[in-house]
């Protein structure tokens, strides 16, 4: 098939399907929303007008097959035909929908419980594989990303007993519900150079009918209504029809294929073509009964659309016999051009066929709104009058200017109430941020939406309105409500800005003219039922009236909906997406009170408050100094104590090293030891600096613990966390080996444990001036050198290992009984 004029209208754009970009051919003036939807009908095909090439002209040969064209003249016309009125969006066909046909019981059925049960499982199973496959997803990434970021040896990387990461990121995927083979495959996968980890959660499509029980109404007044109500309130995928035959009605249009054909685009510049709807019904009729295996069904799109574009009252006897009598020109047409379609004329929902079409709806529905959105050649999302609304005001007579003004507001705020230029001056604003605000309202829908940080600047937001860094990171941030306008200001200037998006206060139309644009809303479902019931003998299957409840309505209301004269089904809006839970800290219970305890002794601790001010050392402060080399580079620590052996203080200095390093990190020393001085303890500098990665990095050679460091703060906070906080998990295992992360269990001293060690090697004698004696010694202890405080010296073994034991002092090394007086420790 050569590429015809229907193709010039043809634009490339990017979309963003599936969290990903594609470069794609869609119909010119479309939205990307409606493009999106034409995508999914080319089943993937980036090139829609290669996809239409292919689906018509298969279509065209199972016509002539079925013998719906008499030769490959009529087939060749068919083709055509069908491909200006798929680019066109003049109509839009659906196949049968994927799953399971919908099942219809009576109320009666032994099998309807168990039905219902299976709905909700199989409902709610599907909504939790989408946030399940969403949670595991980021978990099972982290685990990746734990490896991919690791520097070092790949082995140790991707060890979950040297890489803490790896770790603490693996612990979290199993308690997220991932198993441990998924774990390993996430860190095979990182290890192979693999860098994302592929899940797809299964997509949140529209929701369609798969029960549907024939229930009477005296049915649906006992404990069986309570259950249905229930599984409708759970899943929005039941109906109810008033018996079985009906039931079986509804089940059969909800697993057919459909059509649709758009009404709106069948106008020319002054009225409606009816010769032109005609032909359209006819040629969806003819691809219908080609492309359908089984029964078909055709709708027409935007019926209130058309009903106000001619003037006509949507709730008005006058409405409903003209739609009525659109229904039957559509018939007649079908029969008149030979068209046997199996099935017929239809009410449904269908909102991707209808988003195909233009979004007019095929049920038969009152106008949605006033204002919908329109896309500008830069992909801007704008606020715009609906065109059947500006072509029946024009119908009447009515000032277009004027009705944009209500509708759409004045688009500024200079003579807005409350919030104007002047009001908002006095707020801080200034002719920058309130230009940038008008600019944002044509795409806005809330005043608030125009005064956000993206659009004002988080600049202005932080430093004149005074908002904290969490109020920045809120996505509900209101900014006119921190710069101290209240909701009502805001909806006062809301209105004149944005408008109202209704037409029922507008004086320069009468009750009856305004009538004609009452939206959904508006009317309520009285008018749509009536609406329905009048097209009823026009369609070949029972209508189904979709009725749509908030999010939180409840069972009752839900049955309530179910008292109907007609197949009902009822949904329950989507929850806000600004919702969150609230859930309070719960104290633990309280166990049952039980008998006081007998009076003990009691060891009273007194919690003394003390003000956070500086703590300054000792002016004569002891400490020590730690010689290294990290990579080859010196490094001197120096620490000042106080009285106590808290740490106060640090000193490094660098060996050999530019100036401005030097400079750089006893800088660093000075900031670290106000913050100890202060009371940081030192457990939170430690976690803060260990594991920094930066040059200089590698071996260390000089310290008798740490044996590799990945920069030289990693190294000094090891040896500070070593020596002041026992935290030996940070000393090395190998001092030859630098894996990963250079932890280990350390490694004893290479001085012997068990020989006695002079005091002088552990205690300054400057800084005792000689109050320690030369003879003093530290004895080896059998217990793995940690000295009890009351423990004493063991005459005969020489170890402090003599405790009391009733009234007499053993040594637990020797067993020898000591002899002589007992110390003052021991009340002796």
């Amino acid at each position: 098939m050569a590429k015809g004029a229907w193709q010039a209208g043809f634009e490339g754009r990017v979309l963003e399907l599936s969290g990903r970009l594609v470069e794609a051919q869609a119909p010119a003036g479309w939205t990307d929303a409606r493009a999106e939807a034409w995508l999914d009908w080319a089943d993937g095909e980036a090139d829609v007008t290669e996809a239409i090439t292919h689906y018509v002209e298969a279509l065209a040969l199972q016509a002539q097959a079925r013998g719906l064209v008499k030769d490959a003249r009529a087939r060749a016309r068919f083709r055509d035909e069908l491909a200006d009125a798929l680019a066109g969006g003049v109509l839009a066909l659906s196949p049968p929908p994927d799953g399971t046909r919908p099942l219809a019981l009576a109320a009666s059925s032994p099998h309807l419980t168990a039905a219902l049960d299976t709905l909700v499982a199989q409902h709610r199973g599907e909504a939790a594989a989408r946030t399940a496959a969403r949670t595991l997803g980021a978990r099972l990434q982290a685990v990746m990303d734990a490896v991919l970021r690791c520097e070092g040896d790949r082995d140790a990387c991707a060890d979950l007993t040297k890489n803490a990461s790896l770790a603490r990121a693996a612990e979290a995927a199993r308690s997220a519900g991932a198993g441990d083979d998924a774990i390993l495959e996430a860190i095979a996968l990182a290890r192979a150079g693999e860098s994302v980890w592929v899940c797809e959660a299964p997509p949140e499509t529209a929701q369609g009918i798969r029960l549907v029980v024939g229930a009477s109404k005296r049915d649906l007044k006992g404990e069986l209504g309570r259950q249905l109500a229930l599984a409708a309130w759970s899943t929005g995928a039941l109906a109810v029809g008033l018996n079985v035959a009906v039931a079986e009605q509804v089940a059969a249009q909800a697993s057919a294929a459909r059509a649709g054909v758009n009404l709106m685009a069948l106008w020319t510049d002054e009225a409606f073509d009816i010769e032109a709807f005609e032909s359209a019904v006819r040629l969806a009729g003819q691809a219908l009964a080609a492309a359908a295996d089984g029964a078909a069904f055709l709708g027409l799109a935007g019926v209130a659309d058309w009903l106000a574009a001619h003037g006509l009252d949507y709730d008005s006897p006058e409405g409903r016999e003209t739609a009525r009598e659109l229904y039957l020109a559509a018939a007649k047409a079908l029969e008149e051009g030979g068209v046997a379609l199996p099935g017929g004329l239809a009410l449904f929902h269908d909102p991707e066929l209808s988003l195909r079409l233009g979004g007019g709806r095929l049920d038969a529905a009152p106008l949605p709104a006033l204002v919908t959105l329109a896309q500008t050649a830069d992909g801007e999302a704008m606020r715009v009058v609906p065109d059947a609304v500006m072509r029946g005001l024009a119908a009447m007579g009515a000032d277009l200017g004027a009705a944009r003004a209500v509708l759409l507001g004045a688009g500024e705020l200079g003579g807005a109430p409350a919030i104007d230029h002047k009001a908002l001056a006095a707020r801080g604003f200034t002719d920058h941020e309130i230009a940038a605000a008008e600019a944002a309202l044509p795409f806005v829908t809330r005043l608030e939406d125009a005064f956000v940080p993206a659009v004002v600047g988080e600049g202005f937001v932080r430093d004149v309105l005074g908002a904290s860094p969490d109020q920045l990171a809120d996505p509900r941030l209101d900014v006119l409500a921190l710069a101290g306008f209240s909701k009502a200001e805001a909806a006062e200037a809301q209105a004149y800005a944005l408008g109202g998006e209704t037409l029922g206060a507008a004086e320069f139309l009468t009750e009856a003219q305004r009538r004609v644009f009452r939206t959904a809303e508006e009317l309520g479902d009285a008018p749509r039922l009536a609406m329905v019931s009048a097209v009823e003998s026009t369609l070949a299957a029972a209508p189904v009236v979709e009725v749509e409840l908030p999010w939180s309505a409840t069972v009752d209301e839900v049955l309530a909906a179910f008292a109907s004269a007609l197949p009902v089904r009822v949904r329950r809006a989507a929850p806000p997406a600004d919702l969150v839970l609230d859930i309070p800290v719960l104290a633990e219970p309280r166990a049952a009170r039980a008998a006081p305890p007998p009076p003990e002794e009691r060891i009273v601790e007194r919690v003394v408050e003390r003000e956070r001010v500086r703590r300054k050392l000792p002016d004569r402060r002891k400490g020590y100094i730690q010689k290294a080399a990290v990579g080859g580079h010196k490094v001197y620590l120096h620490t000042g104590e106080y009285d106590d052996g808290e740490l106060g203080e640090i000193f490094i200095d660098m060996h050999k090293e530019g100036a401005a390093f030097r400079s750089l990190m006893n800088n660093f020393a000075i900031a670290i030891s106000i913050g100890l001085q202060y009371g940081v303890p030192l457990d939170e500098f430690v976690d803060a600096f260990v594991f920094t990665r930066f040059e200089p990095a590698g071996p260390v050679t000089g310290n008798d613990t740490v044996k590799s460091a990945t920069s030289i703060l990693d190294y000094i906070f090891r040896e500070l966390g070593i020596s002041y906080l026992g935290r030996h998990d940070l000393a090395s295992d190998d001092p030859g080996a630098l894996n990963a992360d250079g932890l280990g269990h350390g490694k004893a001293d290479s001085v012997p444990t068990d020989e006695p060690q002079p005091a002088s090697r552990f205690i300054s004698r400057g800084f005792s001036r000689g109050a320690a004696p030369d003879n003093l010694v530290f004895l080896p202890s059998a217990r793995g050198g940690s000295v009890r405080e009351a423990a004493e010296v063991c005459a005969a073994c020489g170890d402090i290992a003599v405790v009391r034991k009733g009234q007499a002092m053993i040594c637990e090394t020797c067993g020898v009984r000591a002899t002589g007086q007992l110390s003052e420790d021991f009340g002796g």
